[in-house]
């Protein structure tokens, strides 16, 4: 069983005691069985009767195992160890950018096949891969060495290269410098020097690189080009023209997800991000926007009339600190919402439950009026993680579901601590309970494209200890080397600074009225 393959001559069957063929609907099919053929799935049923059907098969799963699709995070960087592992604790966004520049980053290869293993194990079937600043003579070939990762571990994978062609050291950089002393500028002032159409040439031979390579079922590549305010005009211009050229694919950028980048956006054009991408043709049924915390209602009716989604992630915006995503208002208003981890999970193991669970949490914000703010229901939840992300990276339509023709992605529960620890009531549909109560320590076994890649809770598509080791003995040689005290001290010299410059930015925020009512200050 471990490592098998099905190859269009072989199947097998998926038994549960549920199975969750539909998040959007909730939709289960009681004492059920999916049966798979290659790297679909080819009919769902009674499990008796397909058992007796099919008596040769080989079958995975248990009586009294819940059966669903695989979740999908729509948004990673990939880094495999998270800050706090690398001994760095979050804080704002702007101040992290700060604070990371010191600790040890693990190579493209380790880091991918590390989240590889971390999503695998707790129940994502698919990870994006949105890059950073995927820059340098050797981009393509780190780059790659991802993509390979990723693929021998067996996950599904989007991937989005990325770079910033302007406020790369933070917003309105070179007005910044103009605030600074001699000795300051002089350390800042090399950090903001850099030739923007020479990176959008290197972001566009990087792309399609790696679209003629990799692009496919189980590689999706597509554009990413970092940050909304990142981006100038010319950049947007060669990304959305490209995109089209290949047959409209996807984009996904970050947008607004502090309130310094909506203030400057309202300083540099006069209105949001949300408008900008939309008067730059970016804004459409292929956009994605990460994060997308700081917006007005006129931003989402824009979004909604576009057919745009977003990537909601609700964990990492508690972590940097940027406030909570009106996803209660975007969903209201017809804006696909999606799940994205971004490495910076609740519990530090990007647990794709955890995530759904938190961001139905708050979502649960109070109003005034108790019969005008229903909550977001177990479908419209468990849709974020499944057929709502599948959408945004231009998976197949049916992705998400256990129905037939879809792909053969899907997971199995233990319902040990879902149902019997040491008792829970059948009034609750299962899509209730495993949005309140499951787990990614839950998970027992995974199957990617008709593949077993996880059995019995072990990972069958490498050894996961020699990887764990491999690991640290690279952060055994290079987490000790402590980075440049002149660099130090040039980020904590300019650090006061730095806080002034956003403190003033803020001056042009056009938002103060929260979507959600927390408390009364008077």
């Amino acid at each position: 069983m471990p490592g098998l393959v099905m190859d269009g001559a072989r199947t097998m069957l998926i038994r549960g005691g549920w199975v969750l063929t539909d998040p959007t609907t909730g939709a289960v099919q009681r004492d059920a069985a999916v049966r798979l053929l290659g790297n679909q799935v080819a009919e769902v049923g009674d499990a008796a009767r397909l058992m007796a059907a099919y008596p040769e098969l080989p079958v995975m799963g248990q009586a009294d195992a819940v059966v669903m699709p695989g979740l999908i995070d729509a948004h990673s960087h990939g880094r495999g160890l998270s800050p706090i592992q690398k001994g760095v604790l979050y804080d704002y966004l702007e101040n992290a950018f700060l604070d990371w520049s010191s600790m040890v980053y693990l190579p493209n290869e380790l880091c991918a096949a590390l989240s590889a293993v971390r999503h695998l194990r707790m129940g994502a079937t698919a990870i994006h891969h949105t890059g950073w600043n995927d820059e340098g003579p050797r981009a393509l070939e780190e780059a790659q060495a991802a993509i390979n990762a990723y693929r021998r571990a067996g996950i599904r994978l989007a991937y989005s290269p990325a770079m910033r062609d302007r406020n790369r050291f933070c917003v309105d950089e070179q007005g910044f410098l103009e605030t600074l002393p001699p000795a300051q500028r002089a350390f800042v002032e090399p950090l903001t020097r850099y030739d923007p159409v020479a990176i959008q040439d290197q972001y566009m031979a990087l792309f399609e690189a790696l679209h003629a390579a990799h692009d496919g079922p189980m590689s999706r590549i597509f554009h990413g080009p970092s940050w909304a305010h990142g981006t100038t005009d010319a950049f947007f211009a060669r990304i959305r023209e490209s995109a089209a050229a290949h047959g409209g694919l996807p984009i996904h950028i970050h947008t607004q997800q502090t309130p310094h980048q909506r203030a400057w956006s309202i300083k540099t054009y006069g209105h949001s991000l949300v408008t900008h991408l939309d008067r730059q043709g970016v804004l459409g049924p292929r956009t994605t926007l990460g994060h997308a915390v700081w917006l007005s209602e006129a931003d989402i009716e824009l979004m909604a009339a576009r057919g745009a989604s977003t990537t909601h992630h609700a964990s990492c915006n508690l972590h940097v600190r940027n406030g909570i995503s009106p996803i209660w208002h975007m969903i209201r208003a017809g804006v696909n919402v999606a799940m994205g981890i971004d490495d910076k999970s609740l519990n530090d193991d990007d647990d794709p439950f955890m995530e759904l669970r938190l961001a139905a949490t708050l979502s649960r914000v109070p109003d005034f009026d108790l019969g005008a703010t229903p909550v977001l229901t177990a479908p419209q939840v468990l849709a974020m993680g499944t057929v709502n992300a599948a959408r945004t990276l231009g998976f197949a339509p049916e992705h998400g579901r256990l129905v037939p023709g879809a792909p053969a992605d899907l997971v199995v529960l233990d319902t040990a601590s879902l149902l019997r620890d040491p008792w829970t009531s059948d009034r609750l549909s299962i899509p209730d309970l495993v949005l309140w109560r499951a787990k990614g320590q839950d998970v027992t076994d995974v199957v990617v494209d008709g593949k077993v890649v996880m059995r019995d809770r072990a990972i069958t598509t490498m050894d996961v200890a020699a990887l764990y080791k491999e690991v640290r003995d690279y952060v055994a040689r290079h987490e000790a080397a402590p980075a440049p005290q002149a660099r130090i001290d040039g980020i904590n010299a300019v650090r006061p600074f730095f806080h002034e410059w956003h403190r003033r930015m803020l001056t042009h925020l056009d938002v103060s009225e929260p979507f959600y009512r927390m408390n009364g200050r008077a």
